[in-house]
């Protein structure tokens, strides 16, 4: 296991032990998560938890450097993401909701992606999650991040989770994370907002879509609109947005046979 900060900026955590390369792209909020923070503990969660069942791959969690330019969106960090992926490629790229878009845009306009993985990102935000993302960059841009976090939880869970984690959330709300750079929060909802599916049609690396039945954020329909786009295979769980999450054990299943080439469309 490892972790640290690529030259680029983008901090990452590095565990497994395959040959093939899984590089995880996080999601829209990971500027005020302990995605970004290149710690023992943070990678020790995502080893042992989060990604446990993924460490057959030499697998490696990249978040967005701190500093997001104003005018960024997927495209332009997908540009950066491949400038952090240097020379090794082509690997297997997991994208979850904003990094999803971004692993699309990496996966059309460069060579570096063998095998891509969108989950929770389908050709777009439904409105509700137009609605949502919004509040969130309104949230960030007023540095009310507890009330981002507290609704993060409310949004993304279907489960048990929701009703878990959201008042642990409220308890240690002082205790919470904050972005390193003011801005990036909302400049990552920005993107997220600005992504609307097109590249999809300019992807012909071999996809697989995986998503939550219950996703408020990006619906089944937007989900299964990406997947005729591609011509993939979508994979859908009783979950919400957080599908990676709230059905671990059967998404990794589903993304291993993939990566595998055991699974087509």
């Amino acid at each position: 296991m490892g972790y640290g900060v690529e030259r680029t900026g983008h901090p990452y955590h590095q565990f497994g032990s395959g040959e093939e390369s899984l590089v995880v792209f996080t999601g829209v909020l990971d500027g005020i998560g302990w995605w970004n923070d290149p710690d023992w503990l943070t990678t020790q969660l995502l080893a042992r938890y989060y990604f446990r069942a993924y460490r057959r791959y030499d697998v490696r969690v990249m978040a967005r450097p701190p500093g997001i330019a104003p005018d960024a969106d997927a495209a332009t960090m997908a540009a950066d993401y491949a400038e952090a992926l240097g020379d090794d490629g082509p690997v297997h790229v997991l994208g979850i909701s904003l990094g999803g878009a971004i692993g699309a845009h990496l996966a059309a306009r460069t060579g570096l992606v063998d095998r891509l993985v969108l989950v929770s990102c389908g050709a777009g935000l439904g409105p509700y999650g137009r609605q949502t993302v919004s509040r969130w960059r309104d949230h960030a841009a007023a540095r009310r991040y507890r009330a981002v976090h507290t609704d993060y939880i409310r949004s993304v869970y279907a489960g048990w989770r929701r009703f878990v984690v959201g008042p642990a959330y409220r308890i240690g709300a002082r205790w919470l994370p904050e972005p390193e750079v003011h801005g990036d929060v909302e400049r990552s909802c920005e993107a997220m907002l600005g992504f609307d599916g097109a590249v999809l049609a300019e992807v012909s690396t071999p996809t697989l879509l995986v998503g939550g039945r219950r996703d408020p954020l990006v619906p089944v329909e937007r989900q299964r609109e990406a997947a005729r786009c591609l011509g993939a295979p979508l994979a859908l769980f009783s979950a919400g947005h957080a599908v990676y999450e709230e059905q671990r054990t059967p998404v990794a299943d589903t993304v291993c046979s993939f990566l595998d080439g055991d699974l087509r469309a």
